[in-house]
């Protein structure tokens, strides 16, 4: 009888397409089976997550294990499809040179139309993505034996990478132009994905919130018992500092940042959590270029952590900030 409950809760490896992605997928039985697995291997690994409107939903998601180094997990954002179906797995060309674990999960509410291209790993109705995610990370950091979680993506892939780190300790948020409300975001963008993933939710109301899941970064709810620490870059050009830089900060602060959000350059910790960078490299929604995107990354990956030095696993490491600083101004665009 033991046997049988043990193999039950076993993966399966299958093919799905022949496609780069489908050829070999390691199939879970259930979310429970993998949040209680001792092991877990690199490749391309499908977890159901639910139903919707009758359509099973899987997670799928790519893992690279190499235990005893930080997690990186990269969220992507909008992910036009131009031909292209799901998984997306998003951000190993600028990670290829890091030797760390991964997990880079595709948005499976991308999956139920082929009109989606951006659904910040929020979920959709019945399906609490948010808490789901989390759960895996920190599976994933425990038997990966992870001393830190570095979650990282720009726009809404950086909006989901600052609500994973909500519940994780030992977590540090590289984020660059993220949203940090959904409904703050493009009015089409957010129709559309309201239309398709909470069809039962009138046109214009708010997307549910509560069960740890977070539509709106900007609540004191959400800011409570925040774990993680975020490193914020943003484009000041960009939108985005009025829609969500400025009420981010107000409300991870508690008060307005005139002084810094009025200001065209501002480079420096706002709280002992949050570092922004608020500086000129582009025009626009633009985000960092990929060097510098991947030298930070590679920083933040070969940091000291708790377990070798006395410095908390959560502080700034001091070559990433000096890095940040004195970087990005060097690849603004000429005058």
């Amino acid at each position: 009888m033991m046997q049988t409950v043990v193999r039950s809760l076993q993966p399966r490896q299958v093919f799905r397409s022949d496609t780069r992605w489908g050829r070999s997928v390691i199939e879970w039985p259930s979310l429970e089976a993998f949040l209680v697995t001792a092991e877990v291997q690199s490749g391309v690994h499908s977890v159901p997550i639910g139903e919707f409107v009758g359509k099973k939903l899987n997670y799928d998601f790519l893992i690279t294990a190499r235990p005893g180094t930080a997690l990186l997990c990269h969220f992507h954002g909008n992910a036009p499809r131009d031909g292209v179906d799901p998984p997306f797995f998003a951000g190993l060309g600028v990670t290829k040179s890091i030797t760390t674990s991964m997990f880079v999960p595709s948005d499976p509410v991308m999956e139920l139309d082929a009109n989606l291209s951006l659904a910040w790993h929020f979920g959709c109705d019945g399906i609490p993505l948010q808490a789901v995610t989390v759960s895996i990370v920190r599976k994933l950091q425990t038997i990966l034996h992870a001393p830190r979680v570095i979650a990282w993506g720009g726009s809404g892939g950086g909006f989901a990478a600052i609500r994973v780190a909500r519940n994780i300790p030992t977590s540090i948020v590289l984020a660059w132009n993220p949203q940090t409300d959904i409904a703050k975001y493009n009015p089409d963008s957010v129709s559309n994905y309201r239309r398709i993933a909470f069809p039962a939710i009138a046109a214009g109301s708010a997307l549910p919130s509560g069960k740890e899941q977070y539509a709106s970064l900007c609540t004191d709810d959400f800011v409570d018992r925040y774990q993680g620490r975020i490193i914020y870059l943003q484009e000041n050009t960009d939108w985005h500092v009025n829609s969500h830089l400025k009420p981010f900060l107000a409300s991870f602060c508690r008060k307005p940042l005139r002084d810094i959000t009025d200001s065209s350059n501002y480079s420096g910790l706002v709280t002992d959590r949050l570092y922004l960078h608020l500086d000129h490299w582009g025009t626009g929604h633009v985000p960092p270029s990929k060097d510098v995107i991947s030298k930070t990354l590679k920083l933040l990956s070969d940091a000291p952590t708790g377990l070798e030095h006395r410095e908390n696993t959560t502080d700034f490491p001091c070559k990433v900030i000096e890095y940040i600083a004195s970087t990005l101004l060097r690849h603004a665009p000429a005058a």
